[in-house]
């Protein structure tokens, strides 16, 4: 263990030093191993690009017992494809990079200047050519142009490692280090500050490349007889065995020259896989995963090689000299993975294959010619393993230079020329970086001249063409960076090109082909089934999403991609109709839209959906995304329920320019909120804004607020708003409103034109105009409902055989004879409507509005409570708190009436009838003012209401508003008859004179 952990034995400043440079190799190790596990994505990432669908939906519906009524909009379902991402440089990460080689560069001088004076001056000239190299003039700091910078820093480290290794030889590494350390920090501080570059880390790494490659190939070199000395240390170490003669065993020559004839074969054929001349598929071990069993090894094996040849202090300065080198290769070698910079790493795959075959084979002659006879006595050769007996290593070293120049030149000097490209590339990442694409363009161009099938540089030349727009040069390039290295991303960039260009088929054959070469992609398959899903290949596009979910790594894209594609394929809900409850909550946004989108389409799910999870008052201030807005929009249309912070949240979102894309959109969906919250004056007024802004969509926000005024029973202004539309739907909607305000010779001629293409139409046209006599249940009940003027329709009442509109059409009846103050007759009817058990909740709920009405007539409070308690549907609410205060203001309990009125204000709010009844007790009471708000607000959508108008009228003279009186007087001889306006008008004279007369008291 003490050789294992040798640094135990020395004095704490070398043991704290060492250590500290020890972990920082450690950490680069690391980093070297997760940069070169994820290849390409270090620069180029999976994006995620969403598109919204529109589906036509049913958003809302109702019914009046008779017929359905559906209010008809859209719904977005979100489908996502992957993109690769343009080519990153990261600047950051080589200012990361300039530190540890920064680091790595002080451990090294540090070290030198403990050398001799011939290894001190070797070493130092090789810093100083290196530092030559770097091309300092780049950083264009003022006043030190041309090579003076590298004058200035040649001064500086140079006198100081001359001072510490001719004057002051006897300082310990720490002082060394921290000088060296403080020297190099203050110079890159100021260099920094100076330079007027914006990346001036990117500068000096960029055209500091050839040196680190250099400085790293050579320590690869030194270093790649490592693995063949671990060999002899494994097979020379063994253990002592106990007998009657002492004895140790060990693995023995035989099985070193076999395990290490497995190891050169291995780098054999990968040096022959990686020239070409054969092309097996066979496996090796990456020449990577060798690099780091060498350099790992070679800290305690460079310690055996100083100690047993004794040319200088391992302690003082090998440590240091071998950390200094091991950390500038595995900085240099992490940071070719960092950049995705594949000539460089290929130049590095073929400088540690070459070096470690022609110096294995090598070191492998020069243990069986120095050591064989030690090896047969089984004595641990490796403790002599660098004194040799006959020939030095150094010679087997000259022996393996020549033959790594023989494995460069068997390949054409293809590496040569990678390293030139590589080089090249580094200088076009750095323009990248600094927004010059000129510049870079014509670097990735000279990449591309040295190696034309070199990854990086086609990848970001294409990445430089989509910037652009050309399309047509960025697929040629993504086709050329198919040639040698193909990733996934190239795929999909590919594609994507071709779909831009509007070659749909193209785009499925590059996904196909793909697909092929990566099975497992899951992006590609994603993006395969996302373009399968825009054609009637419903089956493919499935398969693809659901393989996609198993292999993506991101698999919530493609599973809120599944859920668009049944929204978007109602056959396919159809035919399983469980796949509508495959939904899972996700806090995936996309997920959560099309989640809502399916709820809306497949109108299974009845509870209440939740708001979505991003929603908070820091994200209102942003811009929405399109799975934002789609998540929010489809929200508004299935929630059912009042949500006050979705309408504010609406309301901020419409006022944000940065949304205005979506402002027709957030409109809508606001004025469905507003009117789920029964802030039904808001409603109308939003989608009367939008129909008035967007003449292409106008008709279908005016469909929408029409079938709405319908539903609260505002049938005048429902049949003015349908009457802006000239579809047939809307003159159907358009007859039916006028006929359920009892106009029926209005509306006949649009039950005929509307009746002109439909047969269910034409019959109840012919029904109601007793063209012939009803014969369903549905005419009979149509007709028993709606023809008033007709004092037999009871009989077909009688003969409706279906309870539900036996009591749809009878609770009509009875409303019809209680307006006429026939209550026995309406008793009569209600006692003969079909049992509970047998009726819908709709119907049931008629009915026991319709007897609380009764009750209400026949001032009974006890009944009336009894009948509110029932089970009552929400859009009866308002009716059953209307009858309910009746009831309490004709047996006098006006509080209880007020409160009624009020719980059924907050559900009906311009209910004419409901208004007037609160209004007139508000009158009452002396809160004429409280009563002339309720009054103005109920007026915009019943302006021809004379009852209304009448109290307006009375409201203005209360609060002596005169003027404004006498405008409501003149709309109210419009609205009614000569007859009904000639019995008002002494009302008004007589409040009129009134205020008349204490006008003139108060002027006494």
């Amino acid at each position: 263990m003490s050789s294992l952990f040798f640094w135990k034995a020395w004095s704490r400043t070398y043991r704290l030093t060492y250590l500290f440079s020890f972990i920082v190799f450690c950490i680069s190790l690391v980093a070297f191993v997760i940069a070169w596990l994820r290849g390409l994505g270090n620069v180029v990432s999976w994006d995620v690009l969403s598109e919204l669908n529109e589906l036509p939906v049913i958003f809302h519906s109702f019914s009046d017992g008779i017929l359905d009524y559906a209010v008809n909009g859209k719904a977005y379902a979100v489908s996502e494809q992957f993109v690769a991402s343009a080519m990153r440089v990261r600047p950051e990460l080589a200012t990361a990079f300039l530190g540890g080689i920064c680091i790595a560069f002080v451990l090294l001088i540090s070290a030198i200047t403990r050398f001799d004076r011939i290894r001190y001056l070797i070493g130092m000239a090789i810093l100083i050519l290196g530092l030559a190299f770097f091309r300092w003039e780049m950083l264009e700091v003022p006043g030190l142009g041309s090579n003076y910078l590298f004058l200035l820093l040649t001064f500086l480290f140079g006198t100081t490692s001359y001072y510490f290794h001719a004057f002051r030889s006897d300082y310990p590494i720490a002082i060394r280090l921290g000088v060296f350390g403080l020297l190099t920090l203050g110079v890159s501080l100021v260099l920094s500050a100076l330079s007027p570059v914006k990346f001036p880390a990117l500068v000096v790494v960029s055209y500091g490349m050839p040196v680190l490659l250099a400085l790293g190939s050579g320590f690869i070199f030194f270093i790649a007889t490592e693995v063949v000395a671990g060999l002899v240390w494994l097979t020379s170490a063994g253990h002592s065995e106990e007998g009657k003669t002492p004895s140790r065993r060990t693995l023995g020559i035989n099985n070193f020259l076999f395990i290490s004839l497995l190891y050169l074969i291995n780098l054999a054929l990968t040096w022959l896989k990686n020239t070409k001349y054969i092309d097996w598929d066979v496996w090796a071990i990456s020449p990577f995963i060798l690099y780091l069993i060498s350099v790992k090894m070679g800290v305690w094996g460079f310690r055996r090689l100083v100690e047993q040849q004794d040319t200088f202090s391992f302690r003082d300065s090998g440590a240091y000299l071998y950390m200094g080198l091991a950390l500038l290769t595995t900085l240099t070698i992490g940071y070719t993975f960092v950049t995705a910079n594949d000539p460089l790493i290929e130049v590095f795959e073929d400088v540690i294959t070459y070096t470690q075959l022609a110096m294995g084979l090598c070191f492998v002659a020069y243990v069986v010619i120095n050591f064989l006879p030690i090896y047969q006595q089984n004595l641990p050769v490796y403790r002599v393993l660098y004194k040799p007996k006959r020939l030095e290593l150094s010679l087997f070293r000259i022996v393996g230079v020549v033959g790594v120049i023989a494995l460069l030149g068997s390949g054409g000097l293809i590496t040569v020329r990678q390293s030139v490209a590589g080089y090249y590339n580094g200088l076009g990442d750095y323009y990248i970086a600094s927004n010059q694409p000129t510049s870079a363009n014509a670097f990735y161009q000279l990449a591309l001249e040295q190696e034309f099938q070199n990854h990086k540089s086609n990848y970001g030349m294409a990445s430089l063409a989509l910037a652009q727009n050309n399309q047509t040069a960025a697929a040629f390039y993504f086709q050329q960076a198919l040639l040698k290295k193909p990733n996934p991303q190239d795929y999909a960039g590919l594609s994507q090109t071709y779909l831009n260009t509007g070659l749909f088929f193209e785009a499925v054959k590059a996904l196909q082909r793909g697909i092929r070469a990566f099975p497992n992609s899951g992006e590609l398959q994603n993006n395969l089934g996302y373009l399968y899903a825009r054609t009637s290949v419903a089956d493919s596009a499935y398969y693809y999403f659901k393989s996609a979910t198993t292999t993506s790594g991101r698999n919530e894209v493609p599973e809120s991609n599944l859920l668009a594609f049944y929204a978007r394929n109602p056959t396919v809900l159809a035919a399983d109709s469980t796949l509508a409850r495959s939904a899972i909550e996700s806090t995936y946004e996309s997920y959560q839209a099309n989640a809502l989108a399916l709820r809306i389409v497949a109108a299974q799910d009845t509870t209440q959906p939740h708001r979505p999870t991003w929603l908070s008052d820091e994200t209102l201030k942003q811009g929405l995304s399109v799975s934002r807005f789609a998540s929010l929009y489809n929200y508004a249309l299935a929630n059912q329920g009042a949500d006050s912070i979705s309408a504010k949240a609406f309301q901020k979102l419409s006022d944000n320019p940065a949304n205005q894309d979506f402002t027709d959109d957030l409109l809508l969906a606001r004025a469905a909120t507003e009117y789920k919250q029964h802030n039904h004056s808001t409603a109308f007024a939003l989608m009367g804004q939008l129909a008035e802004g967007d003449g292409k969509s106008g008709s279908a926000y005016r469909s929408i607020a029409g079938l709405w005024f319908l539903e609260q029973g505002l049938y005048r202004k429902a049949a003015e708003t349908f009457g802006y539309n000239t579809d047939t739907t809307s003159i159907y909607y358009r007859a039916i409103a006028f006929t359920k305000a009892n106009e029926l010779a209005i509306a006949q001629r649009f039950w005929e034109t509307a009746a002109q293409n439909d047969q269910a139409v034409t019959a109840l046209k012919q029904v109601l105009y007793q063209e012939r006599k009803p014969e369903s249940d549905l005419e009979k009940a149509f007709y028993a409902t709606y023809r008033i003027d007709d004092l037999n329709r009871g009989a077909y009442w009688e003969t409706i055989q279906d309870p539900n509109l036996k009591t749809v059409a009878g609770v009509a009846l009875t409303n019809d004879y209680l307006d006429n103050l026939q209550w026995r007759n309406a008793q009569l009817i209600l006692s003969g409507l079909p049992d509970s058990k047998q009726v819908s909740a709709f119907a049931a709920s008629l009915r026991d509005v319709a007897a609380l009405r009764l009750s209400a007539f026949r001032r009974s409070v006890g009944s009336a409570e009894t009948m509110a308690r029932k089970s009552i549907l929400p859009q009866h609410w308002a009716e059953r708190d209307y009858w309910l205060g009746q009831t309490y203001e004709r047996t006098h309990r006006i509080s209880q009436a007020q409160q009624a009125y009020q719980n059924a204000l907050k559900l009906a709010p311009l209910n004419a009838q409901l208004v007037t009844a609160a209004a007139q007790l508000d009158q009452q009471q002396k809160r004429s003012k409280a009563a002339y708000d309720l009054v103005l607000t109920a007026l915009s959508v019943n302006e021809d209401n004379t009852q209304l108008l009448k109290l307006y009228v009375t409201l203005c003279l209360d609060l002596s508003l005169p003027d404004y009186a006498e405008k409501g007087l003149v709309k109210l001889q419009s609205a009614t008859s000569p007859a009904d306006y000639q019995a008002f008008l002494p009302t008004y004279q007589q409040k009129l004179a009134s205020i008349e007369k204490s006008r003139e008291k108060f002027l006494q």
